[in-house]
């Protein structure tokens, strides 16, 4: 009897694990995670079965992805942006005319026409900017960020936010649940509402929620939008650099984001206003929901477009609600496709074997490769993981370089001198994966020059690395990033 009642828990957790294990197969994921899920369900009794559960899916349900193509459908038809062709500045590119059309396919956005963008690398000069144009709205605001702190600086753009709202401008506020703590800790969201601005919690996390979908998910999108007019994108988070995490040692936060207006403002304001049905209605969103919305139809003529700088973009999200993992696609692609010279700007910095792979082939085939990545991350198991890749990097001779002025969080992917990827997207699974991002894919040599020049001024304060210094660390480092390169598929 005894023997029986000892074999009953292992015979519930084998049979859980075989559920999983099957569960594993059919989701058809890269050999190496598959590999390490199956290890951790068989060979941790009971804990693998529970790590599964709480982080092994990465999708968002299926309900929310066929609702997510329905209002991306939606939007454009509204905005008069879905029957938009591929201007003929690219057309003429055959490699970014199948870019553009591969993006197009998964997203539902076409390239549209971004007017005048302006790059930031500066958190005062930002605020500034965002207040101003959130101080000039008179019809909606509408702020999507992963961190949102309240500290310092900031509190002056949510003061601007305030008054718009008492005006009686239709504002709304959207933060991920995890990553703005601080916000939701503060007197602030009741110090708006009071004045009319809708805030919404992204992604929540709590227990109940883990049971049915990955705990862990975030949306980590950092977008601002004023009257359908003027939209900001980039890598900065609203937190005060001065004063974000101060704590940690690795000195301030370097970022870059970008202002544009035009049609390609209405593609951001689509993905914004989705995310917010998704977590302030839920997936039965229905067409009162629709119609409680601020959008309308954009009226400028021609002639106002081409009084503008105009340049050609396409909006990319991308996370567990899409059904294909675009951006990850379109990042290996970018980098195969280099002719010239490739330039990686980015803060967590883990590749896969695929993208590993296109950038070593890209290096042997004579391209000039460079990687700039900051000398010290708040994540030192991050650091570790990272650096597993660089001797093959290294070796293959790609130009890894360090930069010491700060937590370099700028996201930047530089193709020759013609294309950008500029917004949330770390190289790394969980950006590829996991997040919900939104990159800009930019097809102009004029904006990719001006980019060329802001990432060169990271140079200044960093130190390239060379295969027979890297060599010398101490043999604790090289152990370590061993064995987190196993973990990397599922951290």
């Amino acid at each position: 009897m005894i023997p029986l009642l000892s074999s009953i828990p292992f015979l519930v957790h084998f049979s859980l694990s075989v559920l999983a294990a099957v569960r594993l197969l059919y989701r058809k994921l890269a050999v190496n995670t598959t590999l390490v899920w199956l290890f951790l369900l068989f060979g941790l009794p009971v804990v693998g079965v529970v790590l599964y559960i709480l982080f092994g899916d990465h999708r968002l349900g299926r309900q929310r992805m066929q609702m997510s193509e329905r209002l991306r459908s939606f939007f454009m038809q509204v905005f008069s942006i879905d029957a938009a062709s591929i201007p003929p500045d690219i057309a003429r590119i055959p490699r970014y005319a199948a870019l553009s059309r591969s993006i197009q396919a998964d997203t539902g956005f076409p390239v549209l026409t971004g007017l005048s963008p302006a790059f930031y690398a500066d958190a005062g000069d930002l605020y500034t900017a965002m207040q101003a144009d959130i101080d000039a709205a008179s019809d909606s605001i509408f702020l999507e960020f992963y961190i949102l702190d309240p500290a310092g600086r900031v509190a002056d753009v949510l003061a601007a936010v305030e008054r718009a709202a008492l005006r009686g401008v239709d504002c709304k506020i959207l933060a991920d649940d995890f990553g703005s703590k601080a916000l939701f800790r503060t007197h602030w969201p009741k110090r708006l509402r009071k004045a009319g601005v809708r805030i919404v919690r992204s992604l929540r996390v709590n227990l109940f929620s883990s049971f049915f979908r990955r705990s862990d998910l975030r949306n980590h999108r950092k977008i601002l939008v004023c009257d359908q007019h003027v939209g900001y994108v980039g890598s900065y988070n609203l937190a005060d650099p001065k004063l974000f995490k101060a704590d940690r040692g690795v000195g301030e936060w370097v970022d870059m984001m970008m202002r544009v207006e035009g049609p390609v403002v209405d593609a951001l304001k689509s993905v914004c206003l989705s995310d917010y049905l998704f977590d302030s209605v839920g997936h039965q969103i229905g067409r009162a929901d629709l119609n409680a919305l601020t959008i309308k139809r954009r009226d400028e003529t021609a002639a106002s477009l081409d009084a503008d700088t105009p340049v050609s973009m396409q909006v990319l999200p991308s996370g567990p609600e899409m059904r294909n993992s675009t951006i990850y696609e379109v990042l290996v692609s970018a980098i195969f496709s280099a002719q010239r010279r490739l330039r990686i700007v980015s803060p967590y910095f883990i590749p896969d074997p695929a993208v590993q792979l296109a950038l070593v082939s890209a290096a042997k085939r004579g391209i000039e490769v460079e990687i700039i990545v900051p000398e010290r991350l708040d994540s030192r198991l991050a650091q570790f993981a990272s650096q597993s890749s660089y001797r093959e990097l290294l070796r293959a001779g790609v130009r890894l370089i360090r930069y010491r002025g700060g937590l370099l969080h700028t996201k930047l992917v530089l193709v020759d001198d013609e294309i950008a990827l500029f917004g949330t997207l770390n190289i790394d699974v969980r950006s590829f994966h996991l997040n919900l991002e939104l990159t800009m894919v930019i097809y102009d040599a004029a904006t990719s020059a001006t980019l060329w020049q802001h990432s060169d001024a990271y140079l200044a304060n960093s130190t390239p690395l060379d295969l027979d210094g890297w060599e010398q660390r101490p043999e604790w480092h090289k152990f370590l990033e061993n064995i987190l390169r196993l973990a990397s598929p599922i951290l």
